[in-house]
């Protein structure tokens, strides 16, 4: 197993063990992810695991659609069933070698998902903010996606990615300075 699998692999369990925990009438409360309610980042996160799933097996990508109506009715059953179909298709022989497209261009799944950790790690985040519960985001992540984010500087840092990075503390939690130079206040 790659170290890029697992830290993937940890952060949609991380992700899996906020959505457990979202109150059923949280789903539509407002996120720190601008314009999105829980259950519409939820959504975001759901399609963004589709396309890997559908690149790795090549189908076509899922077609666009609004996230309110990714996430459907009962968030928590589509997002399990994102889940384990994205698992599934990571569980076959030599699939971590495969190019696929990606919207960074084409790259191996290892360095895909070895990239695409950040978003259900930030999004993990914003629907627990939303949902007024503790995300518990894994400090060796919040580490890798800050050194990631770091490297990469203004390039994810438009309408629609991450927004500027926010002033913490140097004494500030691994998870707050996730949180701010993902364009959150934490």
């Amino acid at each position: 197993m790659s170290e890029n699998l697992r830290d993937y692999t940890k952060t949609l369990y991380a992700m899996d063990g906020v959505v457990r925990r979202v109150p059923a009438d949280s789903w539509d409360e407002p996120s720190p992810n601008e314009d999105w309610s829980a259950k519409e980042t939820l959504g975001h996160v759901i399609w963004g695991l589709r396309r890997i799933t559908t690149a790795i097996k090549d189908e076509d990508p899922p077609a666009e659609q609004a996230e309110a109506d990714v996430a459907g009715d009962d968030p928590a059953t589509s997002w399990g069933e994102a889940l384990d179909d994205v698992l599934d298709a990571l569980d076959q022989r030599g699939v971590l070698s495969k190019v696929i497209d990606t919207p960074f261009g084409s790259m191996s799944v290892d360095d895909a998902i070895g990239t695409f950790f950040v978003d259900p790690l930030t999004h993990a985040w914003d629907i627990a903010r939303a949902a007024d519960i503790e995300p518990a985001l894994p400090d060796k992540l919040t580490k890798r996606a800050i050194a990631m984010l770091s490297v990469a500087g203004d390039a994810l840092r438009r309408p629609g990615g991450l927004g500027p990075a926010i002033e913490v503390a140097d004494d500030a939690s691994d998870t707050d300075k996730f949180v701010a130079i993902s364009g959150r206040q934490p």
